[in-house]
């Protein structure tokens, strides 16, 4: 029986409404092939099969868990292909079984088999480590596997297993092997030497008539036997330690690099936060100097709007409604003056959204605010500059000493205040006040009682 389709393998945005009848009550996934049961609910064909040829169950009955019924046959035929329900399932609009691993088909449930058979998403299983990959990635895996069987190298020293696992996977059991290989092989030199250095007690041992001058002869063997072993013996204790200082090394050596590379990293991370630190400083420095390059300090502000059609745009589209002008302040001799700026909604805004562009004055908190008198109240004069040499758009405004909005600030800016109405969209586009795609606002703060009355 081919693979089963669960609704979670095939549900697309297209087909979420798979209603409950179209699944198999048996295997629980999408009916295939379907056939009606006496009872009048579906099953694939293969769970029908298995229902009734191979018995299950003395009496079948349907597995739906709502149903129950004992199923019998009918007219010598126990289940009736259903044709109309097979084409409406197979006019679903279905995702690929493989859509988990990339695929991004998506077709009528009737042309999935079709495609599952082109699929470059089919999964193949590696032989050597039962993982499955794509046929773009199993070539690739394939010829370095870890777990990939190659002959062993010890094939001509007795070993009688054909394949071993590449050392890479096991390098430990390698050099084990290797070593035990190693040790019989020099004994047995050892041994080969020392038969040849004592041919003479072997054969007095069998002969009773040799002379006295042929044992003195073979001890003398003996003892130089002896002291080639002897000799030979740190040669072997040697090159039997070379292994194990060679395996202590690298077993270290990781422990030292890692080591070493948590230093690099630790500096490398300290690096990076005194940089970030140094950024953030000398972008703070830059903003003043930009402050200070742009501030005004003789109460006056002239301000130039650049790129007006594009500020429009913006303000039509809402992504910027209003735009602020730099700071300027109200003594002419220092920064110790009241700290101000303009606030201008180029489509208007209030009472004035959508026909007139509105134009608001804005107090500031200052850094010499604990000595300056409040509230303010210095009268405040804006003008729009026809650039053509024709009238001026004038407001004049008193400050409310009761407003909000000229109380000693609480916050970087106070509550604006001016004229929501200061001059109308369309007199603003014929009056010759744009030029260059730009216009000019100036704003002048009367700070003559001020002056008289504190001296800052």
């Amino acid at each position: 029986m081919s693979r089963v389709l669960m609704k979670s393998d095939l549900l697309t945005e297209n087909n979420k409404d798979i209603l409950e009848k179209y699944v198999c009550p048996k295997c629980d996934g999408i009916l295939r092939d379907a056939v009606q049961t006496s009872c009048g609910h579906w099953l694939c064909h293969g769970c029908a099969e298995e229902i009734f040829d191979k018995k299950e169950t003395a009496t079948p009955y349907c597995p739906r868990t709502d149903c129950g019924e004992e199923l019998t046959t009918e007219e010598g035929r126990p289940f009736f292909p259903d044709r109309f329900v097979r084409k409406e399932i197979n006019r679903f609009i279905v995702a690929c079984i493989n859509c988990k691993f990339g695929c991004g088909w998506e077709g009528m449930m009737g042309e999935l088999g079709n495609h599952l058979g082109n699929c470059e998403h089919n999964k193949t299983e590696c032989k050597h480590c039962n993982q499955a990959f794509s046929p773009l990635e199993y070539q690739s895996h394939v010829d370095q596997c870890p777990e990939m069987t190659v002959t062993c190298p010890l094939k001509d020293h007795g070993c009688e297993t054909e394949e071993h696992p590449t050392p890479e996977t096991s390098p430990g059991k390698y050099d084990f092997i290797s070593s035990k290989v190693k040790k019989p092989t020099l004994k047995e030199n050892h041994l080969l030497i020392a038969n040849s250095a004592l041919p003479s007690p072997v054969k007095s041992a069998h002969s009773y008539s040799e002379s006295h001058d042929l044992i003195v002869s073979s001890c003398g063997d003996k003892n130089y036997l002896r002291r080639f072993v002897l000799a030979e013996r740190p040669n072997e204790i040697l090159h039997d330690e070379i292994p194990e200082r060679r395996s202590m090394e690298l077993c270290y050596a990781p422990c030292q690099v890692r080591g070493d590379d948590q230093d690099l990293q630790d500096k490398i991370g300290q690096l990076e936060r005194n940089n970030t630190a140094l950024i953030d400083k000398v972008n703070d420095v830059e903003s003043r100097i930009t402050t200070l390059e742009r501030a005004t300090f003789n109460a006056t502000k002239v301000w130039k709007i650049k790129q007006l059609q594009q500020q429009i745009n913006d303000a039509m589209a809402g992504n910027c409604t209003s735009i602020d002008s730099s700071p300027f302040y109200s003594n002419p001799l220092n920064s110790h003056g009241y700290k101000m700026c303009l606030r201008l909604y180029i489509l208007g805004d209030g009472i004035g959204k959508g026909t007139h562009m509105s134009l608001f004055f804005v107090v500031m908190k200052g850094e010499f605010d604990n000595i300056l008198q409040w509230p303010f109240t210095h009268k405040v004069t804006f003008k729009l500059i026809n650039q053509c040499g024709a009238r001026d758009i004038m407001d004049v405004f008193q400050p409310d000493p009761f407003s909000p909005s000229f109380q000693k600030p609480k916050s970087d800016m106070n509550v604006p205040y001016g004229c929501p109405r200061f001059v109308s969209i369309k007199e603003l586009m014929q009056g010759g006040f744009i030029e260059d795609d730009a216009i000019f606002i100036k704003a002048e703060v009367d700070t003559a009682s001020s002056i008289k009355n504190n001296t800052l």
